[in-house]
């Protein structure tokens, strides 16, 4: 288990006064970073350049507001490992202890050089820090779009100051952009992200959204009109 204090600064918070959800998952992502690193298999591969690390998907359950100069604790841990893949979850927790937010990710090892899925050795998986997992419900790894209906908002295009260390679109950045096609003071409780392929910067991002009981979906397209991400929020 790794363990990170942060504290919420003003670069944190939106329009409304509130910590910018993308900003929540930042804060998890740099746990993960420092976690990662630290892990004497997953940290040796990506030092040495020969592997790196991509997210497939994401579930974010938002429980409470963080407060402005807040001094938060961050906890993640890897719980389970299937060799081509990891999962783990992470957990935000405010000055009294209290749950702020709590993710679950499922991530992919892949080749430097190929981008292709990286299969450990079961003795280097093995040799993997495990770690209890957070209390939660996990979602499914496939978000069920509408087969029809839905509108079309207006493209954007991939921002090279949206781009991560691996040249592609960052994971956290798409709340970003999901974030602008809902209203500005939506109550989003939960938001589930599945990534099927990246987006670089330069690229064009034409987005659909699709009204649901609960919330919407929007699914993210490239200019070919094949779907590279999809997004859920539940309000």
């Amino acid at each position: 288990m790794t363990e990170v204090s942060r504290e919420t600064y003003y670069s944190h918070f939106d329009l409304n006064s509130r910590m910018r959800r993308s900003a929540l998952i930042d804060f998890m992502q740099d746990c993960c970073t420092i976690s990662r690193s630290s892990d004497k298999v997953i940290g040796e591969l990506m030092r040495s350049g020969r592997a790196l690390l991509y997210v497939a998907y994401r579930q974010v359950d938002i429980i409470s507001q963080p407060k402005y100069r807040e001094r938060l604790t961050v906890r993640t841990g890897l719980f389970e490992s299937r060799r081509v893949y990891g999962r783990r979850t992470t957990v935000i927790l405010g000055e009294e202890g209290e749950l702020r937010a709590r993710s679950y990710l499922v991530s992919t090892l892949v080749d430097a050089q190929t981008r292709k899925p990286l299969n450990l050795p079961k003795e280097q998986s093995d040799a993997l820090e495990l770690s209890p997992a957070a209390e939660m419900e996990f979602t499914p790894r496939k978000i069920n779009v509408p087969s029809e209906g839905g509108r079309e908002a207006p493209a954007f295009t991939a921002l090279r100051a949206q781009a991560d260390t691996n040249g592609h679109i960052n994971n956290a950045r798409y709340a970003d952009l999901a974030d602008e096609l809902i209203p500005a003071d939506a109550a989003v409780r939960q938001m589930r992200f599945e990534y099927k392929a990246s987006f670089m910067p330069g690229d064009l991002i034409i987005p659909r959204v699709y009204d649901t009981a609960e919330g919407c979906i929007m699914t993210f397209s490239n200019s070919s009109g094949n779907v590279c991400a999809v997004v859920e929020y539940l309000f």
